[in-house]
């Protein structure tokens, strides 16, 4: 029989073989155990310590201390409880368990194995005049701290120094800041921290072992200035050093910080050629580049790791993978995944999310299927990567993944976010119904699981069932978090409700002061916020949350540059994206739609192009349709039709004249500004190229027809919509709404159904003869009805927006502030007239919001200089 024992219990078993030959005595030599070969393993596998186990029983031999004591360490490795038991017994039965090693196993081995309070029984039995053991003390303090009961270890702690004469080593002080931090117990850790510095009995190496741990603990509790005091103040730092204070800035959300501090210690390594780089440092550093999308910091670093030898160590590469992910770069994640040899589920699953993440759903799902052709196992993790992926468009695979889900055993760990995936992705495809009945199905929720319904419900456009979901979290006494508040901001940007974005800023603000979480979900929900407030026509407060941000990312510089974009503050948004630039964050293709959709509604034709070349040297793939779309736009709000047809032209040949959701993109703007500036042949060119395209867009039909009514062919007109008719298209009605209070309120032209029309229509009657006695004259070219001149003037003084407006002013006692108006088409030149003379006489600001950007009107002028 051949058995195959750890290096520490062989080398007991040597000990006891020396110690039996001393005696003389070959009885002892011909024990069971002379059979054992000389190979030694690194850990006892679970059928050689049986055989080993039963051995020493068979023999009837009483092992010594050493011996019994490392069994007991390869029972606890392997979780054999039975096993374990048996040899306390029989250390108990041999008088081996007063033996500092044996009860020092033995408090290991039943914590190790959960059975903390035998742990605490063996601990109890040790008599008095024996505590002073260290290795023991530290074997009990440790059992409680790892079963996280840190506040116990921290006492028991204290218990040790007062009443035994036990000093403590550098083991003790690894265990109890580790118990400190995990229990962020900052005041403790402090005390802990005097401690290290007036211990005198530590060498150098040790007392930087200490500090490394001060330095960890200060970090968990997100004290990162104490860190790095008590990290400057080390005369000697080593690699363990700095991996805890770039990971400590790093897991509290201080990216930048973090990437300084690698780079000062690459600076230092290049100069002394002492402190070199691990993998837990480069762990750390591709997270935080992950977090800033630093693309060019990340390929210096991925260059570095090569050139160290990192590049086959799988958890570097599954962190360059969802760096490069991250940053855009999936043909680069690509790469890095080929060339991995080693890769784990981890790196599919990377790959997959990468994949999922850039909308490459063809590559998500051919990888998936080379997993399965390589019988590589997905995990729950892969499942749920699909579940996201596929969500929006692949309602038959989410339905296949659930029943797979249903029949497999999931571990409890996991049960709970693979049935949230399954949620979202029934609410992205209209089940709601679906997603409600598995969420009330659910034994286990969490916080994920609450987040993923109140979203389900915004996404199918049942804003109240989300805030009452929400209301009904907390009310359960459930922890929301940050995911919460970017939810409901977004769902409230989406009612344009700026009373609940408010309520929700208010209630998030208290739930600030208690979170000491890391600042990335916190950004996140800024950026939901500005963008709220943005949409709901608060363009001071979107800016007034975004300079109080002390982080941001591209989102955040983006939301902002789209924000002011929207309300028609060109120069602002070309402000902000310098100070995005000068800060090192790297715009994204998003980022420059929102700067080119800035420059169209200023009307800055030459900043546009100067952007627009910038975004094609800088990186000419991120150039899509849309930026072509905005140029376009840009061209043809200024009247430059040759140029707008130049860049419809440029924009089909660099894209593919082959992609149709280009041609109509492009086409459509070209007729909206046909549209404004009553180019007949232009715009009937760009309806053909359209409807060639879709034959059903029911928008070119309108905007074709209001074409030919502006320019007084009413037969034309007619005609078109007799077309329109034909193919059972219709026109969206043009309302306004108007919130006071917690109700909104709707209108449509000629409004007859409103409960307060009467006082309405005579408020509107009075506005205008009002306004007529002090200049306003009624634009009547804008009304599209081949009527006589007052049949037009009655007609246009019935437009939703002047009900709105007349609506609100009635209210004018219960309405404080600016006033906001939502309309889903966009506003003729009267209305836009008429706003500016309301807002001289009335002396209120009018806050417009059509389909296409914001109006403020204050003091007889629009923010948008009638530039629209």
């Amino acid at each position: 029989m051949t058995v195959f024992l750890s290096s520490s219990s062989f080398s007991c078993l040597h000990q006891t073989i020396l110690l039996t030959t001393s005696t003389s005595s070959t009885h002892y030599l011909r024990q069971p155990f002379d059979k054992i070969p000389q190979r030694i393993l690194p850990n006892t596998g679970r059928s050689d310590f049986s055989q080993a186990f039963t051995l020493l029983v068979n023999s009837g031999q009483t092992p010594n201390a050493l011996l019994l004591a490392s069994l007991l360490k390869d029972s606890s490795h392997l979780l054999d409880i039975a096993s374990g038991e048996q040899l306390h017994a029989r250390g108990v039965l041999s008088g081996l368990t007063l033996e500092p090693c044996v009860r020092t196993s033995l408090i290991s081995f039943y914590s190790t194995v959960g059975l903390l309070d035998s742990a605490i029984q063996v601990f109890d039995e040790i008599p008095a005049a024996k505590e002073t053991d260290l290795t023991t003390w530290n074997a009990i303090i440790s059992a409680y701290s790892f079963h996280r009961n840190y506040a116990k270890s921290l006492l028991l702690f204290s218990v040790m120094l007062s009443i035994s004469n036990v000093a403590p080593n550098s083991s003790t002080y690894a265990i109890i800041t580790k118990a400190c931090a995990s229990g962020r117990d900052f005041q403790f850790g402090k005390a802990l921290h005097a401690m290290i510095i007036k211990d005198k009995t530590a060498n150098k190496s040790l007392k930087t072992k200490m500090f490394n741990s001060i330095i960890s603990l200060y970090s968990k509790c997100g004290d990162l200035m104490a860190a790095g005091k008590v990290f400057d103040s080390m005369d000697a730092s080593n690699v363990i050093s700095w991996n805890a204070v770039i990971s400590g800035h790093e897991q509290n959300g201080q990216w930048e910080s973090a990437l300084a501090l690698f780079r000062r210690m690459v600076m230092l390594t290049e100069h002394r050629m002492v402190l070199k780089p691990s993998r837990i440092t480069f762990l750390c550093v591709i997270n935080a580049i992950s977090s800033v999308q630093a693309l060019k910091l990340g390929k210096e670093v991925h260059a570095k790791i090569i050139r160290v030898g990192f590049e086959d160590e799988a958890t570097l590469a599954n962190s360059l993978i969802n760096m490069y992910g991250k940053c855009s770069e999936v043909e680069k994640a690509r790469l890095v995944f080929s060339f991995l040899t080693l890769g784990d589920i981890v790196s599919w699953n990377s790959m997959l999310h990468v994949f999922a993440q850039s909308k490459k759903l063809d590559d998500c799902f051919k990888l998936f299927r080379r997993m399965q052709s390589l019988r590589i196992n997905p995990d729950i993790h892969t499942l749920t990567i699909l579940l996201v992926a596929f969500s929006s468009n692949s309602y038959v695979l989410g339905r296949e993944i659930h029943g797979y889900l249903l029949r497999t055993q999931v571990p409890e760990a996991l049960k709970v976010s693979s049935y949230n995936a399954v949620i979202t992705m029934y609410a992205k495809n209209k089940r709601i119904e679906a997603a409600k009945r598995l969420f009330n199905w659910m034994e286990a929720r969490d916080s994920c699981s609450w987040n993923a319904m109140i979203d389900g419900y915004s996404l199918n456009g049942l804003y109240e069932e989300a805030v009452l979901h929400f209301v009904e979290m907390v009310e359960e006494g459930l922890q929301c978090d940050y995911l919460t508040f970017s939810i409901l901001f977004t769902a409230s940007g989406r009612l344009v409700s700026i009373g609940l974005g408010k309520q929700v800023h208010g209630y998030m603000e208290k739930y600030s002061l208690h979170c000491h979480k890391a600042n990335a979900s916190l950004v996140s929900s800024n950026n939901a916020l500005v963008s709220m407030y943005s949409k709901c026509g608060n363009i001071s407060d979107a800016s007034g949350v975004f300079r109080m941000m002390r982080r941001r990312d591209v989102l955040s510089w983006t939301a902002m540059i789209s924000a002011l974009a929207n309300h028609g503050m060109a120069f602002e948004s070309i402000h902000i994206f310098e100070m995005m630039r000068k800060s090192g964050m790297e715009p994204n293709s998003i980022t420059y739609l929102a700067l080119l959709t800035a420059c169209a509604h200023g009307g800055l034709i030459n900043e546009g192009m100067f952007y627009f070349n910038l975004m094609c040297n800088e990186n000419e793939a991120a150039v899509g349709a849309q930026h072509y779309a905005a140029m376009v736009d840009l061209f043809g709000r200024a009247g430059q039709f040759k140029e707008a047809e130049a860049m419809v032209n440029l924009g089909t040949a660099s894209l593919g004249n082959s992609n149709l959701h280009t041609g109509l993109c492009l086409w459509r703007n070209f007729l909206g500004a046909c549209h404004a500036h009553n180019q007949l042949e232009l715009g009937v060119r760009a309806a053909k190229k359209i409807l060639e395209i879709e034959p059903k867009d029911e928008t070119t039909y309108v905007l074709l027809s209001n074409l030919h009514a502006s320019c007084g062919l009413w037969e034309d007109m007619i005609a078109v919509r007799k077309l329109m008719k034909d193919k059972g298209l219709k026109k969206e009605t043009g309302c306004s709404w108007v919130e006071i209070g917690i109700r909104k309120h709707c209108f449509v032209a000629g409004d007859a159904c409103h409960p307060n029309r009467k006082e309405i229509y005579e408020k509107v009657k009075e506005l205008d003869a009002k306004f007529r006695g002090n200049g306003y004259i009624p634009m009547t070219e804008f009304v599209l009805h081949d009527v006589d001149e007052d049949q037009k003037k009655e007609i246009i003084s019935c437009h939703s927006e002047k009900l709105a407006v007349s609506f609100v002013l009635l209210h004018n006692n219960r309405q404080a502030g600016a006033i906001r108006v939502f309309k889903n088409l966009r506003v003729c030149g009267d209305c836009h007239n008429w706003m500016k003379v309301a807002s001289l006489h009335e002396g209120k600001e009018i806050i417009l919001r059509d389909s296409r950007r914001f109006h403020s009107f204050k003091d007889g002028k629009c923010s948008c200089g009638d530039y629209w």
